[in-house]
């Protein structure tokens, strides 16, 4: 597989968010006592413990780290399939990010690691489509197409 600029950045956006909501997940499941609230004082905390944090019962800090970890995977899969399901799972995450934005505004609290999340979701939602644009199987080495014919 050829690594251009496109999937990096997309892999590095995807990471980024997946340690930032992995960070507020551990926090829900009390693996760690303190949330740091950059920017915020304590809001980030109080967003983390509402009741709306915990959809289906699972920590949505732990969902959305594992959601963004299925993005990075998916950008290391070549097949047609993979790069349709990379770009839903792309949107999917942006919708619930501005979802979770709007519920933040409607319970005047404010968590950074859940804006720093959303605002890296859009890039990654945009990375996905122009990488899939751009997408179709990997081009292949030229040392590997005296193999194909074999």
């Amino acid at each position: 597989m050829i690594w251009n600029r496109l999937r990096i950045a997309l892999v590095a956006c995807a990471a980024l968010e997946a340690l930032a909501m992995l960070y507020v997940g551990l926090f829900q499941v009390g693996w760690v006592d303190r949330l740091a609230c950059p920017l915020f004082g304590a809001g980030c905390e109080s967003v983390a413990l509402v009741p709306l944090a915990w959809p289906l019962g699972f920590a949505d800090g732990l969902l959305a780290a594992a959601l963004a970890g299925v993005l990075c995977a998916l950008v290391q899969v070549e097949r047609r399939e993979a790069g349709a399901a990379l770009v839903g799972l792309a949107f999917l995450n942006l919708l619930a990010y501005l979802i979770g934005l709007f519920e933040m505004q409607r319970f005047h609290a404010w968590d950074f690691w859940h804006v720093l999340s959303a605002v890296l979701s859009a890039p990654v939602a945009a990375l996905a489509v122009v990488s899939e644009r751009r997408g179709g199987p990997a081009p292949v080495a030229p040392g590997d197409r005296a193999q194909e014919g074999q």
